[in-house]
């Protein structure tokens, strides 16, 4: 049996799908690419390429990544909140 030259982009599992779609939205808000994304959160800057590859990340990785995310997203959202001036005199 011989297989085709092209390569045939496997199904990836859902939850690979779930991650990578969390991981795009945040990198589109944060305004940076894939390999400083994988550095940043994973030391990895290969991350989202072996995602795509098929590899099944461990939940506590899927964990690590969302709370990378998370703490990102918390913290953008804090320094760009108006400070509020007391009315006390």
């Amino acid at each position: 049996m011989s297989y085709p030259q092209q390569m045939v982009k496997q199904k990836l599992h859902p939850t690979v799908q779930l991650l990578l779609a969390e991981i795009e939205a945040y990198r589109n808000r944060a305004g940076i690419d894939r390999t400083n994304f994988g550095i940043q959160a994973m030391h990895d800057g290969n991350f989202i390429p072996r995602l795509e590859s098929g590899r099944q990340p461990k939940y506590h990785t899927i964990d690590r990544v969302r709370a990378f995310i998370n703490k990102r997203t918390k913290a953008v959202t804090r320094s760009s909140q108006p400070t509020r001036k007391s009315n006390v005199l």
